[in-house]
């Protein structure tokens, strides 16, 4: 019986055998009782060569959870550099596919859990506040290990996995004065 969606072998990264300095083990919630972990490097510090083939090893394992999460809720990829590209995907293959057509290759991904916010909208409407609740969401980063003299550095490319389940909405509330009553 499957009791996790993401399976123990999966959640846990892999231990190297020292501790590794220019990189950080993150936890990933995927639900209160559901997380895996992953490397993720350092945006400022040079990688050792242990730690790039760290995370180029790590690279299949990612991949499948982001498979598991993409094929469940679906996902949209975006670029950086070009606000009107959005491909969006309901199988990881797709992500893969569109990375290929767009000439996109890496060698690690980072995931990043953003959870679900509320937060006031700018409305231009008097008196009345719009309010935007955005959906949890993952947000998976590509990876290109450049070579340096002494290691590699993370190159993080222009591409964007979001995967989330629903869009954000926005709603306009009226606000009442609240009457204290006395008794």
């Amino acid at each position: 019986m499957l009791d996790s969606f993401i399976p123990v072998e999966l959640a846990v990264a892999p231990n190297p055998l020292g501790l590794p300095f220019n990189l950080k083990l993150t936890t990933i919630p995927i639900d209160a009782r559901t997380c895996f972990e992953l490397w993720m490097p350092d945006a400022h510090k040079a990688l050792l060569p242990e730690e790039a083939m760290l995370l180029r090893g790590d690279r299949a394992r990612l991949e499948e959870i982001c498979a598991k999460l993409t094929d469940l809720l679906g996902a949209s990829l975006s670029h950086d550099e070009l606000p009107h590209y959005q491909v969006t995907v309901d199988r990881w293959q797709g992500v893969r596919s569109a990375l290929y057509d767009a000439g996109a290759d890496f060698d690690a991904i980072g995931v990043t859990y953003v959870p679900q916010s509320l937060y006031p909208s700018p409305t231009s409407k008097g008196g009345l506040t719009a309010w935007t609740l955005q959906e949890a969401r993952w947000d998976v980063s590509f990876l290109n290990l450049q070579p340096l003299p002494l290691g590699f550095r993370a190159q993080t490319l222009p591409f964007k996995v979001t995967i989330a389940f629903g869009q954000s909405i926005t709603k306009f509330v009226q606000t009442a004065p609240v009457l204290a009553r006395r008794a």
